[in-house]
């Protein structure tokens, strides 16, 4: 308890020393699904992509986990608020299994000519801009030595939700990493609705949905489930 204590102080100090004048609203609670896949190919496209090399941010950046244990690129501010205000049980940034009406909803795509590179459902808390929370992803596919796939995706709230991507993706016929393409999309998103995000080789499916705070429902969770950490409580 005393080290949960004296780690618990450390966020609270950093988070107070960071954003003194610029403190995160209130998080707001959404489960996320995100679907990366092939599109199918067009024989009439002519059409050459060059290689820009892909900067991803990572001071902060959040990797999804299966075990209840945060993995972090390294110690920013952005990763210090998500364990200290929103670890809330090991529920946030956890990989979950895909939701039935999901896979349903994927089965509509050809498994030959739209192969699924990437499918991930985690649970987390959306901040404002300045506190926005970039989530790694990489496909488990691999080529020319490295993910086929691999980016950030960063969300956020004002009157909207907001989402940026950033991802490179490396094509099935390519022939060294120079032949890699990078992509930038930003949206302004609807809660609940599916989002279609087209480039003319790869292509992106992405769902919000508002959920609770998992700290709401804790008191109806089998009491050997809860872990006990001064992290979950609300600031």
């Amino acid at each position: 308890m005393k080290f949960t204590l004296t780690l618990l102080s450390f966020f609270v100090l950093l988070s107070v020393n960071t954003h003194a004048e610029e403190s995160p609203k209130k998080a707001r609670w959404y489960q996320i699904n995100l679907t990366f896949f092939q599109q199918k190919p067009d024989p009439s496209l002519d059409e050459a992509f060059n290689f820009s090399e892909l900067k991803l941010n990572m001071a902060d950046a959040i990797h999804l986990h299966q075990d209840k244990t945060f993995s972090i690129a390294s110690s920013g501010m952005n990763a210090a608020l998500a364990l200290h205000h929103e670890n809330a049980n090991g529920k946030a940034f956890n990989e979950q299994n895909i939701s039935l009406d999901w896979g349903q909803y994927l089965e509509k795509l050809d498994p030959v000519t739209q192969p699924i590179l990437y499918n991930a459902q985690w649970t987390m808390p959306v901040y404002d801009k300045p506190n926005s929370l970039p989530i790694y992803f990489e496909s488990s596919v691999q080529k020319l030595g490295q993910p086929q796939l691999k980016g950030v995706i960063e969300l956020h709230v004002s009157r909207y939700l907001h989402s940026q991507i950033n991802l490179q993706y490396t094509p099935e016929d390519a022939r060294h990493l120079g032949e890699s393409i990078s992509l930038q999309q930003k949206r302004r998103m609807r809660s609940k609705e599916i989002h279609y995000m087209d480039h003319p080789l790869i292509a992106a499916l992405i769902r919000i949905l508002p959920t609770e705070h998992p700290l709401d429902s804790l008191e109806q969770q089998d009491p050997e489930e809860i872990i006990e950490s001064a992290l979950n409580t609300r600031l």
